[in-house]
């Protein structure tokens, strides 16, 4: 996920510097967000995201782009809709050099890459029975170990100690075996959402409205200087 955010705000970046259409390259930007929102939305339970996922492509995509939102949203494959969308997006940048329009669909390219072993790893789960099996095996395994640990610790005069060394023991087994489970589907505990509103903040910086703040600037010292220079001298007398 960290690499589809980056090559997110590629695409954002590059467009920002190649194009001076400012209302283009913001509809670049939603088109990038719209893209990484919807692979969250399909590596996302339904029950869980998608009501979220519907609200939060009506309120980005309203007015005018409200036909683009809702042309993704009723597509029955909404990754591949956002992915050709993103194209359509960028190729409509208004741009001197058309080869610069090449270079960042490189960017384009290595997302359709990223969410395909996305897609690998939430499709291919490892099989029900491996995860059945080596449970069975950890409670027959923590069942028995108190028979295997009380000869060492009648010699050492605490046999009380048996019951909690296994208990201590079966504990950690069963904690990395939960994390085993975990780690075949991770993106039920990746931030995916707070990494979807980095693209909307990055597309805002990269796709604002810089001359203005430029301009803001220049006058804010510009009237800095002149109330500088409006600073009464008051003369000392000896």
């Amino acid at each position: 996920m960290a690499k589809i955010i980056a090559h997110g705000r590629n695409i954002i970046r590059m467009g920002s510097v190649f194009s001076d259409d400012k209302e283009a390259v913001q509809s670049l930007g939603r088109a990038t967000w719209l893209y990484i929102r919807s692979v969250m939305n399909q590596l996302s339970s339904p029950d869980e995201d998608e009501e979220l996922y519907l609200k939060e492509v009506e309120k980005v995509y309203h007015g005018s782009d409200s036909a683009i939102g809702q042309r993704i949203v009723n597509s029955p494959e909404r990754i591949l809709a956002a992915w050709k969308q993103l194209s359509v997006e960028l190729h409509s940048l208004p741009v001197p050099d058309t080869k610069a329009l090449i270079e960042t669909d490189k960017s384009i390219i290595i997302l359709g890459d990223c969410m395909a072993i996305c897609e690998k790893i939430y499709r291919s789960p490892v099989p029900l029975v491996y995860t059945r099996h080596t449970a069975r095996f950890l409670s027959l395994w923590a069942l028995l170990l108190p028979a295997a640990l009380y000869s060492a610790f009648l010699d050492l005069g605490m046999v009380w100690a048996v019951l909690p060394a296994s208990s201590i023991l079966a504990f950690f087994l069963f904690g990395v075996d939960e994390l085993a489970m975990q780690l075949e589907e991770p993106f039920s505990i990746l931030p995916m959402q707070s990494f979807c509103d980095q693209i909307l903040v990055a597309s805002e910086i990269l796709a604002g409205n810089t001359d203005d703040d430029e301009s803001s600037i220049a006058a804010g010292g510009k009237n800095e200087t002149t109330n500088t220079s409006k600073v009464a001298v008051i003369p000392t007398t000896a």
